[in-house]
């Protein structure tokens, strides 16, 4: 009875954690800082296995970078499971599923807002994408 129940347990843990967003200290503590940057770079790094919302965060940061229509702003997708996105991941700092605005040396991490809002309020998740893009 007793693995059964732990059994039970830890299939239940690696399926709540298989869209897990996470990022590191310093991008929160980042998150409401503005600085003047001549490049502003939005990254989302996320797995091989994506569920609908991984895929929507994708879509849905994508298009508000396009409809923001600057030169200075450029969006990139990186598999972390790959060498490419293992690589790339380790530059800005992130160790999972991550949306990220970086613009100089100053890094928000709005993966939160995007895992809450892409599939039910993708309007106001464009809205903060750009918002804190503009801030930069």
């Amino acid at each position: 009875m007793k693995i059964t129940q732990v059994l039970f347990f830890v299939v239940l843990a690696g399926i709540a954690l298989s869209c897990n967003a996470q990022g590191s200290q310093e991008d929160k503590q980042s998150d409401n800082s503005q600085v003047k940057a001549e490049k502003v770079q939005v990254y989302y790094f996320h797995t091989t296995r994506r569920c609908a919302t991984c895929k929507a965060v994708e879509d849905v940061s994508k298009q508000a970078v396009k409809e923001m229509d600057r030169n200075n702003v450029s969006f990139a997708a990186y598999n972390i499971e790959k060498p490419e996105g293992e690589k790339q991941a380790k530059k800005v700092g992130v160790h999972g599923q991550a949306l990220l605005i970086v613009g100089g040396d100053k890094k928000m991490n709005i993966t939160r807002e995007g895992f809450m809002y892409a599939r039910s309020k993708p309007e106001k998740l464009k809205e903060i994408v750009q918002q804190k893009i503009n801030s930069l």
